[in-house]
């Protein structure tokens, strides 16, 4: 009786096991984040789970978590336990954020060969993950459409019933027939136009359209190259201007700390002075940059992002292009150091232009060796204007020795960037 029950109880797990049939065991686990950003490391589960949550209704896919993967590598032989036919796979994937960009890729592992089965790649913005969840979801779907069984459809032993069926709509093929027509007259139409103006039965072709010319096809840019004015884009252009403006104005931040005095051990009339300053741009210009503009154009190498403004959107006055080609908008740290009488004491110039060393004085002290370095630059071309930024912090020391008197009377320090062009004028008339 025992074995008979036994007996029974095997073919019922036999046949349920044949039922179930083959599947796909998909084994998903944390994304990597290969720039390590701590603010966005959350994305490496948050994937596994929207994937887990779209794959969980498919029937023929059974996924599999870390804790199963490392079942499976230490014992192979639960492979032999499954279905056969069923096919089990590894899913590994990878992410980095550069601005508001997110670029995921995706790899599909036979683990029964450790072959690469697919690869895929793909991308979308930070601030629209909903988006990048149905991207993701329908990509790893792809991938796996493939190798996943179908299920065979039961045959009934009991006859269908008959349902009435809706007439099949004869004006289907009728329909299709006539577009297909209609898109042949029209495609005809558009070839003796262009005909007719090659052989000049339509007049002229319009300014924007290759003509044929003898052996030559010709397209006609009108007089000047240079896009013209176009009050549609003076929204964009006012924009603009608003922040280069800024950028060629007052671009930096600084931070100073308090100099610090010491006695020189070789000559007890002089104080050696220390003086520690770091430059930065302003924290919301490259927010501004990234958020405000309708760039045409983004490229991020390291810390430094270029902005591409393309001319057929902007409207560049002749000033804003002048004072780019000539530099106009560079600027030159000058340290003040003040007595109590609020009079410059010493004046430090940071620039490497020979230029500027014309004023020769015992209180001012240059610093020819670019200590300090622009962190914005301006390019203007035919087309289209560049700009820039460098997202780095530039630690500077200034010293210098200066008398002892000299020393004793300074009660400030002040810094001002002076555009290159009045930095003559400017030394001038502060000493």
């Amino acid at each position: 009786m025992w074995k008979h029950f036994r007996t029974t109880i095997a073919y019922i797990l036999l046949f349920s096991f044949l039922e179930a049939g083959p599947a796909v065991y998909l084994y998903v686990i944390k994304f990597e984040n290969l720039t390590q950003e701590k603010s966005i490391d959350w994305l490496g589960q948050g994937f596994v789970d929207m994937i887990n949550a779209k794959m969980a209704s498919e029937e023929k896919v059974k996924l599999r978590n870390q804790d199963d993967l490392e079942e499976i590598m230490n014992n192979r032989s639960l492979l032999l336990h499954q279905p056969r036919g069923s096919r089990n796979f590894l899913l590994l994937g990878k992410f980095e954020r550069k601005l508001d960009k997110i670029n995921v890729s995706l790899q599909l592992v036979d683990i029964a060969t450790w072959e690469e089965a697919d690869r895929r790649k793909l991308s979308g913005t930070y601030n629209e993950v909903s988006a990048l969840n149905i991207k993701l979801t329908s990509t790893v779907e792809t991938m796996l459409a493939s190798y996943i069984p179908t299920a065979k459809k039961k045959t009934s032993i009991y006859p269908e019933f008959s349902v009435d069926k809706n007439p099949l709509k004869r004006s289907s093929v009728l329909s299709e027939s006539r577009n297909v027509s209609k898109g042949i007259d029209t495609a005809i139409d558009e070839l003796e136009k262009t005909m007719d103006f090659v052989i000049g039965a339509r007049g002229e072709e319009p300014k924007d359209v290759a003509v044929k010319e003898g052996d030559e096809w010709v397209l006609d840019l009108g007089n000047s190259s240079q896009p013209s004015y176009n009050p549609e884009y003076d929204s964009n252009t006012e924009m603009l201007m608003a922040v280069l403006h800024d950028l060629m104005k007052n671009p930096y931040n600084v931070k100073m700390n308090k100099p610090t005095f010491e006695y020189d051990t070789d000559n007890t009339k002089v104080m050696n002075v220390l003086f520690e300053v770091e430059y930065s741009l302003k924290d919301y210009i490259i927010t501004d940059m990234l958020k405000s503009l309708p760039y045409t154009g983004l490229k991020q190498e390291g810390s430094l992002m270029i902005f591409t403004f393309n001319k057929d959107k902007f409207n560049f006055s002749n000033a804003i292009k002048e004072k780019i080609r000539f530099g106009q908008y560079r600027s030159i740290p000058v340290l003040t150091f003040l007595d109590e009488s609020n009079d410059p004491a010493v004046l430090i110039v940071d620039s490497p232009e020979k230029a500027v060393y014309q004023i020769s004085s015992n209180n001012v002290y240059y610093f020819p060796d670019h200590r300090f370095s622009p962190l914005i630059n301006f390019t203007i071309g035919g087309w289209s204007l560049q700009v820039a930024l460098e997202s780095v912090k530039i630690p500077v020391t200034y010293s210098f020795s200066i008398p002892l008197e000299t020393a004793d009377s300074i009660r400030k320090v002040s810094l001002k960037f002076v555009p290159e062009t009045e930095l003559m004028t400017y030394l001038k008339t502060t000493l």
